[in-house]
């Protein structure tokens, strides 16, 4: 897209009106391609505390993969602890994580599986382990499947963090387009309130504005919040516009085809 219009930078305006008039914003997708392409942050997550909350948001296109786990994000030991967001051999999106003995404290399957498509998923999830409380929404439905909320406490500390992969090995590797990547352990917005949910999603199902680091929400920016703008390098979807510091690309990522503004 171009964005001088008339002298006028487009871009400005558009953050602007989405931030002020409608929520709704334009943004692009990095395209992963199942075979090289992954990021690594090289490093825990800065600021990261263990807890029992959590919020995950992102945008996913499945182009392939089918009946073996695509990663979205995780983090994993060689001894097998664990905190992941993929899609399952099943073709379920799962979110999981573990406390720091080992045991798995939160799971949040989906009931439905979701198959290589053309079609953008709009992924919202959200814990509170004190409470027993577990939302797993796609594309603004809930869809959750049979679910582990134990009250205990999520490892979030661990010293590598993953997009697109599961490991520095690159396994599980991510065959589609991801936007919008938002991760804030500790925080919590319960996504049964429709007005929760319309802080990622508009009502007529596209990204809407989260701020330049990703605070809207909740008011606090996340560890975790890649982001592209129409049109920007896609390389940048590396920079972690959150406070938990940048990711390096594996491969070369290519801007998507679509993006879920479309």
């Amino acid at each position: 897209m171009d964005h001088q219009r008339d002298g006028f930078d487009v871009s400005i305006h558009q953050t602007l009106f989405a931030t002020y008039d409608n929520p709704m914003i334009v943004v692009d997708s990095a395209d992963f391609d199942g075979t090289n392409d992954y990021m690594t942050r090289g490093a825990g997550l800065t600021g990261a505390v263990d807890s029992k909350s959590g919020i995950f948001a992102a945008w996913a296109r499945m182009d392939g993969g089918d009946g073996a786990v695509r990663s979205i994000i995780s983090a994993t030991t060689v001894g097998g602890l664990f905190f992941i967001v993929d899609r399952t051999p099943l073709n379920k999106f799962l979110v999981q994580g573990m406390n720091a003995a080992g045991t798995i404290i939160l799971s949040l399957p989906t009931v439905n599986s979701y198959v290589a498509s053309a079609t953008w998923r709009g992924i919202l999830s959200s814990w509170n382990l004190a409470t027993g409380a577990g939302h797993l929404y796609i594309s603004d439905a809930s869809d959750l499947g049979t679910t582990i909320l134990t009250d205990d406490t999520v490892d979030y500390t661990y010293t590598d963090w993953f997009i697109g992969a599961n490991t520095a090995a690159g396994l599980e590797k991510m065959n589609g387009a991801l936007a919008e990547v938002y991760f804030a352990p500790g925080q919590y917005l319960d996504f049964s309130l429709v007005a929760n949910r319309r802080k990622f999603i508009s009502a007529s199902g596209k990204p809407v504005h989260l701020g330049s680091t990703g605070a809207l929400p909740t008011g606090t920016a996340p560890l975790v919040y890649q982001h592209l703008d129409d049109a920007e390098a896609v390389a940048n979807f590396a920079t972690n516009r959150g406070t938990g510091g940048n990711f390096t690309i594996t491969g070369t990522l290519d801007t998507g085809s679509t993006s879920p503004s479309d």
